[in-house]
């Protein structure tokens, strides 16, 4: 491999600073001698350029909404384009039909999806109801297509890489255990005044489906017994559901912090009692990797939880936090409840946290799985064929 190879991570989806396409994958391939370029989206166009070592951070052409950027594809080909990578990342079924596009003008493609979006996509309530089921089916077929036609599919669930076919595999969503991202966390924390309330966390998209009343109605019972407050971390993408609970009693232990950089709301966990995870078994909710869980075992604090069979299947087995009926507000603050009695108890669970992502669970280790794969589209440069990518089971 030649150590300038050049690569495109384009995800006109993503805040350039995502911690999946950024923090872990785009600085993954950079470390691992590529010359790459990371185009997402930005506050301004090209705000975010600029270079860090073998990465290349780049804004998104702007768009204004959904259908626009549909309407943008051309300008959009013409950005991964520019850039000359003979290797295009490809994120989120959005950006299909560019990845065919790019097949026939050469170029190597891999199509990297986090969700399973033909469940997805019925939870939409942008898109008229009668025409998500048709919706959902085309983007499956879709990406089944691309599943064949591209070099590689990246997915975070097995049954998504199944569909996606033998070129597939399995990168999980696991926490990054070291680094600069976790030493500016630790030193952020510092200056955060902690309390001696109890203190909880949440951090993610905010709205009905990922739990929002169900964890303010649980502040309100805890707080009959002791006194606890709730930091609320991340975009409203349910601005109905975010009025409904600040009428609520149990908003009045909530301290909604908005956006902040992966840095700062890592710092904010560090601060915490207890994370909160409670979301609603909608879509393929139950079948997602639990990203925040394990970003709540590195930081050492344990996690309250949605009782779904698959992560009790990942990580259940460490003891590191407690499941609950997500649907339940009284069962999620009883579970708050026993963590605030019980301390030392937290605190163990919080110790087997750190334990299993240092040692056992991170994306050090997953990282290999994504070189090996760039590692076998170089390859096929010189042999002709492909090498095995750790293509799912």
């Amino acid at each position: 491999m030649g150590a300038a190879e050049k690569v495109c991570i384009f995800a006109p989806v993503h805040v350039y600073t995502d911690i999946r396409v950024y923090q872990k994958e785009a600085k993954t391939i950079a470390s691992a001698g590529y010359s790459v370029v990371l185009i997402a989206r930005a506050a301004k166009e090209r705000e975010a350029a600029e270079e860090r070592g073998q990465l290349r951070i780049e804004g998104v052409p702007r768009y204004r909404s959904r259908f626009q950027r549909f309407l943008m594809q051309p300008l959009m080909l013409k950005s991964i384009w520019r850039t000359k990578a003979s290797i295009v990342h490809l994120h989120n079924p959005d950006t299909l039909l560019l990845g065919f596009l790019l097949k026939l003008m050469g170029k190597k493609v891999i199509y990297d999806t986090h969700e399973d979006f033909t469940k997805r996509i019925l939870m939409r309530e942008w898109i008229p109801a009668i025409l998500r089921k048709a919706v959902a089916k085309a983007v499956g077929r879709l990406e089944a297509w691309a599943g064949r036609v591209f070099d590689a599919s990246i997915a975070t669930q097995v049954d998504v890489a199944r569909r996606l076919g033998a070129k597939s595999v399995v990168i999980e969503n696991a926490p990054i255990s070291q680094g600069e991202l976790i030493e500016n966390a630790y030193s952020l924390s510092e200056a955060i005044q902690k309390t001696e309330v109890f203190r909880a966390v949440y951090v993610g998209t905010i709205g009905r489906t990922r739990g929002l009343l169900q964890m303010v109605k649980a502040m309100e019972y805890v707080n009959q017994l002791f006194p606890a407050r709730l930091w609320l971390i991340g975009p409203v993408h349910d601005q109905a559901a975010m009025e409904e609970v600040r009428d609520r009693v149990g908003w009045m232990y909530v301290d909604y912090l908005g956006v902040l950089s992966q840095e700062m709301a890592f710092a904010y966990m560090i601060q915490s009692d207890v994370g909160l995870i409670t979301i609603q078994d909608i879509g393929d909710h139950a079948k997602t990797s639990p990203n925040k869980i394990y970003e709540y075992q590195r930081f050492g604090i344990p996690f309250i939880a949605s009782d779904f069979a698959v992560w009790r299947e990942k990580v259940g087995h460490v003891g590191s936090g407690v499941f609950v009926n997500q649907e339940d507000p009284l069962e999620i603050a009883q579970a708050m409840t026993f963590l605030h009695d019980h301390p030392e108890q937290a605190k163990e669970m919080g110790q087997r946290g750190v334990e299993f992502t240092v040692n056992e669970y991170n994306w050090e280790k997953e990282a290999e799985k994504l070189i090996r794969l760039y590692q076998s589209l170089s390859s096929a440069d010189q042999s002709g064929q492909p090498q095995a990518g750790g293509a799912c089971p």
